[in-house]
């Protein structure tokens, strides 16, 4: 069964609204990792991302070949969240 990111996008829109960023604009961002005509980084959107949207969430939003590739150089010494941390450290083992 296939999942409709498009009910889950709103979760994207909450992490960059401070800098007018819509969820297209934040989920553009990780896909492409183009941030260029953007006031905030890739690092820094990731981070903020992961730090406002549940892993359930994303993986929801994206695919996991999509996750893999956003998530593959996060450092998750920065990562408070425990389920965010053992998320990623599975998507890293599942990479090597």
């Amino acid at each position: 069964m296939q999942v409709d990111k498009n009910k889950y996008m709103h979760h994207l829109d909450r992490v960059c609204s401070d800098y007018n960023m819509s969820a297209s604009d934040v989920y553009n961002i990780l896909i492409n990792k183009n941030d260029e005509d953007f006031p905030l980084t890739f690092e820094t959107v990731k981070y903020k991302v992961l730090k406002d949207v549940p892993c359930d969430i994303l993986k929801k939003i994206f695919t996991l070949e999509e996750l893999k590739s956003i998530l593959s150089d996060t450092n998750v010494k920065k990562i408070k969240n425990k389920e965010t941390k053992k998320f990623i450290n599975t998507l890293k083992t599942n990479l090597a």
